[in-house]
């Protein structure tokens, strides 16, 4: 009989992210265990790239929350959870620690794990595991759930190297060098002025690369519009895309920057270099995690474009002299 595990970690993008070293550890401390993902559906790309996930379940918590007493609702409700249930579970870990997760997870009626009352980010839902660990706060995400798997699965996560576990993907087509800009995040205190990302995008050209620009609201599309347009026709704008098509544009560039967004933490997680700029909090819990990056700034902070290239060179890039 197969043995499976289902990890449950449902949102936000960046956190979805944080989440896939875990599984590629458990993949190679337990390579005959089939790991099956629970993720909010705007997510489900996330896990599809991971070359050590095999069935994604889709959840639509936010949506279901505004129709909630929609019969459509119960309907979906009901065949996630026969699916779950289905399936017969060896374990169940909740990597996200709230209780709208650990409640998915207890629909599998299977053996479920997640963090204790002190080390969770909501403490009620600690009541609903079979057994729970104990994990620092301190820890960066990464590095939490990393350590969250290995007391589930009984092994430790510091025997193997850090791995995203990401698909190449073969989508995106552009011959000549590139950067991606990731301008865009979603709070104001989060942003990088925009004179300083056109500062940025003249000296990457005169380096001889062009830039790619992604956005997913009207606002973004604004902003990043107006960063092009000021800059120069070196700056492309792309249409909006999916996270499968951003991660293949990612995976192609020379190297990304990117604000306090989900994005780049999947840039970091491609393994491109990348550097990401953090304006609002503490870069020590949600800085970058990669075998390539370089996190700047911190609460208050506003790092200068001199910083941005300076950091891009001891990545290794030698392009501005």
């Amino acid at each position: 009989m197969t043995r499976r595990a289902l990890i449950v970690k449902t949102t936000s993008m960046g956190d979805v992210i944080h989440a896939l070293p875990a599984v590629a550890d458990l993949a190679k401390a337990q390579p005959d265990l089939q790991i099956d993902w629970v993720v909010e559906k705007s997510f489900a790309d996330i896990p599809r790239l991971s070359r050590y996930v095999n069935t994604v379940h889709e959840v639509a918590v936010r949506q279901w929350r505004k129709h909630v007493l929609s019969s459509q609702t119960w309907r979906e409700v009901g065949r996630v959870r026969a699916a779950l249930q289905s399936a017969h579970y060896e374990r169940v870990v909740d990597l996200q620690g709230l209780l709208k997760s650990a409640v998915i997870g207890r629909w599998s009626q299977s053996f479920l794990l997640g963090y204790d009352k002190n080390s969770i980010k909501e403490p009620w839902a600690s009541r609903f595991y079979d057994q729970t660990f104990s994990v620092s706060k301190s820890l960066s995400a990464v590095t939490r759930c990393r350590m969250l798997m290995g007391a589930a699965f009984d092994y430790d996560f510091k025997a193997y190297p850090l791995d995203f576990g990401l698909k190449t993907i073969e989508a995106f087509c552009d011959s000549s060098p590139y950067a991606v800009f990731l301008v865009n995040t979603s709070r104001e205190t989060k942003l990088w002025p925009e004179d300083k990302w056109v500062a940025l995008a003249k000296d990457c050209h005169k380096a001889g690369l062009s830039i790619r620009l992604l956005w997913g609201s009207e606002a973004e599309h604004e902003r990043v519009q107006r960063i092009a347009c000021s800059a120069g026709d070196f700056c492309q704008v792309l249409p909006r895309m999916s996270i499968k098509d951003c991660a293949a544009v990612l995976q192609k560039a020379s190297f990304v920057v990117g604000v306090d967004t989900g994005l780049t933490h999947l840039a970091a997680a491609t393994q491109r270099p990348t550097v990401g700029l953090f304006l609002d909090y503490p870069i020590e819990l949600v800085g970058l995690t990669g075998g390539c990056v370089k996190s700047l700034g911190g609460v208050g902070a506003n790092p200068a474009v001199s910083e941005v290239k300076s950091a891009l060179t001891q990545l290794g890039l030698d392009l501005f002299q």
